[in-house]
């Protein structure tokens, strides 16, 4: 049985703020992912994209291997 809601710790950005990937259910709609960049400090601001299919998670991945 898959868990509804895995996170990955993705290491933090060339801003040094943490960056997150998380697969969790939606309702209705099977698992969605949402990338979230958290707050480094009190001056940061944090945001988040969501609502990614694994497709799109996929085609993220091929693009930086691409041009690693």
């Amino acid at each position: 049985m898959t868990p509804s809601r895995i996170e990955y710790d993705l290491g933090s950005n060339v801003h040094g703020q943490p960056v997150r990937l998380v697969r969790a259910e939606t309702t209705g709609r099977g698992p969605a992912w949402t990338i979230y960049r958290d707050a480094a400090d009190q001056r940061d601001d944090s945001s988040e994209v969501g609502g990614l299919t694994s497709e799109q998670i996929k085609r993220m991945g091929d693009a930086v291997k691409q041009h690693s």
